[in-house]
This record gives C-alpha cells, structure tokens and sequence, in this order.
C-alpha cells in the first residue's frame, strides 16, 4: 500500500509506501542510503557510524575482535530488520511533522 502526501504550500505530493521495506532490510547495512532517502538523517547517520565501526572489528584478528563482530553482526540484523518493519512508518510521521498532510483527505479518518 501506499499513502500520497500533499506539501500545503508548494502543493507538491509524495507517494509515500506503507507496510514492509525490502530496501531498508537489505540497504540499513549499506551505509544507511535507503534512510537518508527516506529522509530520516540521524537513523542513517546512526547506521552510518555503526556499519564504519563493525568493518574496522572485522579487521581485528583477536578472540574478543572476532566476538565484538559476531555480535555487532547480529545487532545489526537485528536493526536491518527492524527498519523493514518499521522506516516506512518513521517516513511518513516524519513528513507530517515537517507540515505534509495527507493528499487524500478520507485518510485521515482511518488514522
């Protein structure tokens, strides 16, 4: 599904997608893109800075080196995962807090 999202000055309108993300499941581990396309700047920056730090503990050629990865690995499973269920969602009361409203009025009703 997907909701159209009406700017009240411009009059520009965003199709914006509802439900799951297959792009931010498979991108949240690529440097956060999919996020900052999304327009969610500190969740990609977040992403950003955790990816840069689990690739310089995958250099580490130590026991704990090794575990630190292991568990950054899985920790950042975890948050491509929740950014599947959930950066659509963020996306859109993003843009309605920045003053974007729903182009279809019979929306609001459901919400």
């Amino acid at each position: 599904m997907s909701v159209a999202l009406r700017h009240p000055v411009t009059g520009e309108i965003r199709v914006q997608q509802e439900g799951w993300s297959w792009g931010c499941f498979f991108g949240a581990g690529v440097l956060g893109l999919p996020l900052f396309r999304r327009r969610l700047p500190v969740w990609g920056a977040a992403m950003l800075v955790f990816d840069v730090t689990a690739v310089i503990a995958g250099w580490i050629d130590t026991d704990s080196g090794v575990s630190l990865y292991s568990w950054m690995s899985a920790v950042g499973l975890a948050a491509s995962v929740f950014f599947g269920f959930k950066a659509n969602e963020m996306a859109t009361n993003r843009a309605l807090l920045d003053g974007w409203e729903y182009g279809d009025k019979r929306r609001e009703w459901f919400d």
